[in-house]
């Protein structure tokens, strides 16, 4: 072989060795993906916190649960809180959970107020601690935070709780809608086309064999059922990695504003809208009447095992 043949062989060599390596470390850029900070926090972390000041721990399980043990400082804010006649009434015209007024009331007795710094925590058996996060966020206080592992993880690492209840000093808690992150009726009967709207409840409560108490058993026509447990897994969330894969699967983009529903509005699609926000999903929002508003009314359309997916 001439040596200028050699040359050019090695200069081709050289060429295609650094285009591989161009293109391997872009690749590996674009498919990086990660939970962003502010979300979650760690029970090593908590454990050092539970008394500074302007920290408040927010218990979300049920009040039952919480007098027979909680981790100490923590209030207890149960979801049934949510769940009145007046609550109903407003969420059936507004959309979503709560007024203004209500939730300056509870936050406010939980001794929440503007320099809160917020770490709610819930059982991995139901997203309860989303619920907290989203009413906060939603409301205007920014500073909340879910514990990673919930209550089992922080009993499972040998750290302390108690029975007896936190004497709580009230704070001034001043609500602040941001009614971008909610999707009524009407705007999902608008927005149809141009959204895409994810089921986080059980795949027999999306095809209508288990109608969990609706007026009708079912989903809305044309949703993408991705159980709420697809992204937790075994504990609060997946990891970034894991869950894009999940998003993958069913072919959830950023490309289209995304809302999430369960059945009551609260819990499930509050789950879904959280893990898409630490996934940097910018366009999320929740459908606070959920399957227990759409399901009352007879004249919309409702997917099920005998018509899924269905047009609407």
């Amino acid at each position: 072989m001439s040596k200028t043949l050699k040359i050019s062989l090695i200069c081709i060599l050289l060429v295609f060795s650094t285009g591989n390596q161009k293109t391997e470390g872009q690749t590996g850029k674009s498919s990086a993906v990660k939970l962003l900070p502010g979300y979650l926090i760690e029970t090593k972390e908590l454990s050092a916190l539970l008394y500074k000041p302007d920290m408040v721990i927010v218990d979300a399980r049920s009040s039952e649960k919480y007098q027979k043990a909680h981790i100490p400082n923590a209030v207890n804010i149960p979801k049934n809180l949510f769940r009145t006649p007046e609550d109903m009434e407003y969420k059936r015209i507004n959309g979503f959970v709560i007024p203004p007024e209500k939730a300056a009331k509870v936050f406010g007795k939980a001794g929440i107020g503007v320099n809160s710094r917020v770490i709610v925590y819930d059982s991995i058996t139901f997203p309860d601690a989303s619920i907290i996060l989203v009413l906060l966020r939603y409301y205007g206080h920014n500073n909340v935070q879910v514990l990673r592992g919930g209550y089992e993880k922080w009993i499972s690492e040998g750290l302390s709780v108690t029975d007896k209840p936190t004497v709580v000093k009230k704070a001034n808690f001043k609500a602040a809608p941001k009614p971008e992150m909610v999707a009524t009726l009407e705007w999902i009967l608008t927005n149809r086309k141009a959204i895409t709207i994810l089921d986080m409840r059980s795949f027999a409560e999306y095809i209508g064999t288990n109608p969990a108490e609706n007026k009708r058993g079912g989903s809305i026509p044309g949703a993408i059922n991705i159980e709420w447990t697809e992204f937790a897994g075994d504990s609060t969330v997946k990891s970034a990695e894991e869950i894009q894969k999940v998003l993958n699967k069913y072919g959830v983009t950023k490309n289209k504003e995304i809302v999430t529903y369960c059945n009551w509005g609260i819990g499930r699609s509050t789950y879904g809208f959280m893990v898409l926000k630490m996934l940097g999903f910018e366009k999320v929002r929740i459908y606070g009447g959920s399957m227990e508003d759409w399901s009352a009314k007879p004249e919309l359309p409702m997917g099920d095992v005998k018509n899924i997916p269905a047009d609407m």
